[in-house]
């Protein structure tokens, strides 16, 4: 089995192809590459076969670590039109919106549980993660994202 595949199915991600892994100390970059043909709105969900343009820099997003390396899901995004929101990058499906949060749904939802179950300072110094990130994500977590809606 392929390092690619294998990560693959350790990630659990759905709709990426797994480029590359790179193994750096203490830290695990995957290069990850969209599978779907169509772009999605991240806000309304408008989808569309034509991209605007493609962003030069990756995205990177912080996961669930593997061991004791830190895990960075990395990713180059296309931009769409969206009749409603005009351009704007495109959805992926394993975190929010670029620009709202630089972690994964996971990562999220293992610190708002973790906060559940045990303080602050806990949460941080497990999870490797600043004190207001904390708050940051559980807010982020606990309130319901309020979709837009078409005018």
């Amino acid at each position: 089995m392929r390092a690619t595949s294998l990560v693959k199915q350790m990630l659990a991600l759905r709709s990426v192809t797994v480029i590359e892994v790179l193994v750096r100390p203490h830290e695990l970059l995957i290069k990850l590459r969209l599978t779907r043909s169509r772009l999605v709105c991240p806000k309304c969900s408008y989808t569309t076969r034509s991209c605007y343009d493609t962003r030069t820099l990756d995205s990177r997003w912080r996961h669930l670590d593997i061991g004791t390396h830190q895990t960075w899901l990395s990713c180059q995004l296309r931009r769409l039109r969206c009749p409603t929101h005009g351009v704007i990058t495109e959805a992926v499906p394993f975190a929010r919106p670029v620009g709202e949060s630089r972690f994964t749904r996971d990562f999220e939802h293992l610190v708002a549980w973790a906060c559940a179950k045990m303080d602050k300072t806990t949460v941080t110094k497990l999870l490797r993660v600043a004190w207001r990130t904390v708050g940051t994500i559980c807010e982020r977590v606990v309130t319901p994202r309020a979709r837009s809606q078409p005018s």
